[in-house]
């Protein structure tokens, strides 16, 4: 199996659930980020000569409509037969204030993140790897359905860490009454948490550590 996005081979399972005649899995590319869900129905994996659930893969194919095409040999009886596994791709959809709702838009997000960070240090890699975490982080949400509000929020979390013009830019388009309030709060706790940890990585442990018997 590959990707559908990259069509890379490096997949991991990272849900599996059982139901009555099938096994949904999510996939997550270790390559591009992206993910999707497989629905494996297992009476067709069955060999259709003996029965048996175990079987080599010999080669498989994505078909047109965005099914993977498998042809296995069976293990218990050397049958060889074919099963049929559809792909779902795992689309988030934003919600706005008002109850609308739109496909989440990772290139939107990264123009959004660019636009604030003008003449600042934000640099294209950076708002394209941030744009990649955060809708990864919506994808292993147990809903897909999310407030545009919390997507903020998590750039926010990143911007306040990298550059504090920058962050309040953005920021002030979500702030609401008592808004500058809460980004001074903010932008101080961020600064606590940056000393604590330059403190963290330059202080050396009072007591070395004892080396590991061999």
């Amino acid at each position: 199996m590959r990707c559908p996005a990259c069509a890379s081979a490096r997949l991991q399972v990272v849900d599996t659930r059982e139901a009555a005649d099938a096994t949904r899995r999510r996939r997550a590319c270790h390559d591009c980020g992206h993910r999707f869900t497989t629905y494996e129905r297992r009476d067709i994996f069955a060999c259709p000569h003996c029965g048996h659930d175990e079987a080599r893969i010999e080669s498989w194919e994505l078909t047109s409509q965005g099914t993977l095409r498998r042809h296995r040999r069976c293990a218990d009886c050397s049958l060889g037969y074919q099963t049929l596994e559809r792909l779902a791709r795992m689309d988030v959809r934003v919600i706005k204030d008002d109850g609308r709702s739109e496909p989440f838009n990772r290139g939107k997000l990264y123009r959004s993140i660019m636009i604030a960070g003008t003449k600042r240090p934000v640099t294209s890699s950076w708002a394209e790897e941030a744009a990649i975490q955060i809708e990864n982080q919506l994808l292993g949400r147990e809903s897909l359905d999310v407030p545009s509000k919390h997507i903020a929020d998590l750039v926010m979390e990143r911007l306040v860490m990298l550059d504090e013009v920058t962050y309040v830019r953005y920021a002030s388009g979500y702030f609401g009454e008592g808004g500058v309030q809460e980004m001074l709060e903010t932008i101080s706790e961020s600064r606590l948490r940056r000393e604590r940890t330059e403190i963290e990585r330059t202080t050396l442990p009072l007591v070395p550590e004892e080396p590991e018997d061999s």
